[in-house]
């Protein structure tokens, strides 16, 4: 294979991994915002719990304010009893005294339903808060691991980018310039493998002649179509594969 089209298939190698771990650097902001989301929603289901309980318990201290309100006047009533003259007056006193009754017991059951559902909400605050500790758990491990990734692809990225400078020393600056016009033209794919007379990147058959230069690897070679340069790699015989396969 001519040397040049060897280095520039490597120089391809090293662009491709770095135009990868570049996608992925911008892609892990939209994974922080999801971790992020996940712990809010989390956050936003453990204040509607306390909120429902914190309601429960304001709607049983308004009742219970009623109740003693009603207890209060029920206790005028028993003072008022040593005053009624009449019978008419008892049997209106009295027929208060019995709405005051009904009126404390229907409080009193509304007391009562807010209690036994007080017991509900204090379960769904505690699932919800034990749900929460586990989300921030897992979301402190994803954030951890996000940040050593994105160390991690920060540190190819330069290593990728030094050894491409080393690399581009053995190519002379014209092809060198070629190779990097068609990288910003050809969304960073500047060479192809050639396969079965198609080229790999637009897919499109090329003409016998062309196939047949580009299957020598002795020059460089462009797709009749999108002009990237093009290579062969001879596919390995069915004698050698049998080899490579069977035991020594």
């Amino acid at each position: 294979m001519l040397p040049v089209l060897q280095t520039l298939i490597a120089l391809q190698a090293l662009d491709t991994a770095a135009e990868a771990a570049r996608r992925r650097l911008t892609e892990l902001p939209l994974s922080e915002q999801a971790i992020a989301r996940k712990s809010a929603a989390a956050q936003a289901a453990v204040d509607l719990a306390k909120a429902g309980h914190t309601d429960n318990q304001h709607q049983r201290r308004e009742l219970e304010k009623q109740v003693a309100g009603v207890d209060a006047r029920l206790s005028r009533f028993d003072d008022h009893r040593a005053a009624v003259k009449t019978n008419h007056e008892y049997t209106a006193l009295l027929h208060e005294i019995a709405t005051a009754k009904s009126e404390k017991d229907a409080l009193e059951e509304q007391i009562l339903i807010l209690m036994e559902s007080a017991d509900t909400l204090q379960h769904s605050v505690a699932e919800a808060e034990r749900a929460l500790a586990t989300i921030r758990k897992e979301s402190d491990t994803a954030r951890a691991s996000l940040v050593g990734e994105r160390q991690a692809l920060e540190a190819d990225l330069t290593r990728l980018a030094r050894e491409k400078e080393q690399v581009s020393t053995d190519v002379d600056k014209a092809t060198l310039a070629r190779y990097e016009q068609l990288l910003k033209q050809r969304k960073m794919v500047a060479v192809a493998e050639m396969r079965g007379d198609l080229c790999t990147a637009c897919h499109v058959r090329l003409r016998p002649a062309v196939s047949q230069q580009v299957r020598r690897n002795a020059e460089l070679v462009a797709c009749d179509s999108c002009q990237r340069i093009l290579y062969y790699t001879k596919p390995a015989s069915a004698d050698a594969v049998a080899d490579t396969a069977s035991p020594a």
